[in-house]
C-alpha cells in the first residue's frame, strides 16, 4: 500500500476500455488505477484468462492496477442464507483470482448494511482469497459504538481485512454521529489501507471531507501506509473533466499534507 502520489479509481471516467484507460493515465501522469472490477465495471471475474494477461501486460508498460472493486456487500459474506453466502463467495473466488492476474494487491468489498445484532460475524470467517479485502463502509451507523465494535471483532480476528476510507461517506457519517465521532473515525482510520478523495461534483471544500483526510494524514505521519486515490462521481465524466478533477483533488491531498 505505498503507491505514490494520488491515483484514479476507474468509475471516475467513462467510455475507455481497460487499455486505453491504462494508456490515458500513463500519459497524464496519473500513477495508478483502482479497477471498478464487479459486474457494473468490467466483470473481472468472468474475463477470460488470455484477456487479462494482455491487460496485466498493458499495465506494466504504463501504470499499474494496485486493486479492484468488487459489487458485493460485506453482509453477503455473512448472509443466514447458505445459498446467498455460496454465491457470494463464488463470486469473490472469481474476482480475486482475476485482481492477482492483473498484477492487483487488493479487493474492495461494500459496507452498505449494518449488521443485525453485535454477534451478526461471530461463527463464521470470511473465505481465504489470497488477496488483502478491504470493506468500505457505505453507512453512517458504522460510526456508532456497537456496529463499530462489531467491525473491529471481526477485523481482529480477519488479518486479510482491512477499511478502504471513502471521505464522502465517511465525511458525512462524522457529522451525523454526534459524541464519540472523533474516537470512532480515528479507529476507523487505524484500520484504513486505502483513501478515496471522493468528488460528487461539489469539491472536496465540505468540511466532512477535510477533517477525514486529516484523520488520515496523521495516520500517514505516525507511519501507516494509505494509499490513496481520486473518485469522481460528477457530471461528465469525460477524460477533460476528470483530469481537472484529480489535479484539483491532488492539489487539495498536498494542502492537507502542509503543516500547520
Amino acid at each position: 500500500m505505498n503507491a505514490p502520489g494520488v491515483g484514479l479509481y476507474s468509475i471516475s471516467v467513462r467510455g475507455l476500455d481497460v487499455p486505453e484507460l491504462l494508456a490515458w493515465a500513463a500519459a497524464e501522469r496519473i500513477p495508478f488505477i483502482h479497477l471498478r472490477g464487479g459486474p457494473r465495471g468490467v466483470d473481472l471475474a468472468r474475463r477470460a484468462p488470455a484477456t487479462l494477461a494482455h491487460w496485466r501486460h498493458c499495465a506494466r508498460k504504463s501504470v499499474p492496477i494496485t486493486g479492484v472493486s468488487a459489487d458485493l456487500d460485506l453482509a453477503d459474506l455473512f448472509a443466514p442464507d447458505p445459498g446467498t453466502r455460496a454465491a457470494a463467495v463464488r463470486e469473490l473466488v472469481g474476482l480475486a483470482r482475476a485482481a492477482k492476474a492483473l498484477g492487483a494487491g487488493w479487493v474492495r468489498l461494500l459496507a452498505c448494511i449494518l449488521p443485525a445484532d453485535a454477534g451478526a460475524f461471530r461463527g463464521r470467517s470470511l473465505p481465504s482469497v489470497g488477496v488483502p479485502l478491504l470493506a468500505e463502509l457505505h453507512h453512517p451507523g458504522w460510526l456508532t459504538e456497537t456496529a463499530l465494535a462489531t467491525l473491529e471483532e471481526l477485523l481482529d480476528r480477519s488479518p486479510q481485512l482491512g477499511l478502504l476510507a471513502d471521505t464522502a461517506q465517511l465525511g458525512a457519517a462524522f457529522h451525523a454521529a454526534g459524541a464519540g465521532a472523533g474516537d470512532h473515525l480515528e479507529r476507523v482510520l487505524a484500520r484504513t489501507r486505502v483513501l478515496h478523495l471522493s468528488d460528487s461534483g461539489r469539491g472536496l471544500d465540505e468540511p466532512g471531507h477535510r477533517v477525514v483526510a486529516e484523520f488520515a494524514q496523521a495516520r500517514i505521519a505516525a507511519g501507516q501506509e494509505i494509499e490513496v486515490a481520486m473518485e469522481w462521481t460528477g457530471q461528465p465524466r469525460t477524460r477533460t473533466e476528470c483530469l481537472t478533477r484529480h489535479r484539483e483533488a491532488a492539489a487539495w491531498w498536498t494542502d492537507v499534507q502542509r503543516p500547520c
